[in-house]
């Protein structure tokens, strides 16, 4: 790209405030460049095994239309508190807009993964959260059952998770 178009790109840029961007200036960034994203894996101790809550995408979607996922949100340049705790807002934003307010535990941190998906290049932050009571969106599946219907992604997130999940139950013997 010449010089001059690599100015006017910038001074465009430059125009954006940090945080959430328009949709096609968002989906051209996440094509150049390792998106940092946060996902929650919804979890619970079912009857017989290890259930997640897997939510269903658009039927609009322009990656994964109908699919099933686990909650997530890309992390922004303003997901961060006064007090510089990192990713709190992100985690709000993922109770508030995609689990609509399902009761969870804390989320615990159980990995990270550089993946590539239909959107661009991912830097995922794992966390599980346990989910109390009844929630208010999704449907619980076993771990050892998902349904053919999932995001190809989110089967890497789910194992770390459960993995970290185990140990946690475990210690609480």
């Amino acid at each position: 790209m010449p010089d001059d178009k690599d100015q006017q790109l910038a001074a465009l840029l430059r125009e954006y405030e940090s945080g959430f961007l328009p949709y096609p200036v968002f989906e051209q960034i996440a094509r150049l460049i390792a998106l940092p994203i946060l996902e929650f894996i919804p979890l619970r101790k079912g009857a017989t095994d290890i259930e997640v809550l897997l939510i269903a995408r658009s039927a609009d979607d322009p990656f994964w239309p109908g699919l099933l996922h686990t909650p997530g949100t890309v992390i922004r340049a303003d997901d961060i508190n006064e007090d510089h705790t990192a990713n709190w807002p992100a985690f709000e934003r993922i109770v508030k807009d995609e689990l609509q307010g399902t009761k969870t535990g804390s989320p615990h941190y159980a990995g990270s993964q550089l993946h590539k998906s239909k959107r661009g290049v991912e830097q995922a932050q794992i966390y599980w959260v346990e989910v109390v009571g009844q929630p208010a969106v999704g449907t619980f599946y076993p771990v050892n059952d998902l349904p053919a219907a999932l995001v190809d992604s989110q089967q890497s997130f789910i194992g770390l998770a459960v993995s970290s999940y185990r140990i946690w139950l475990d210690q609480q013997l």
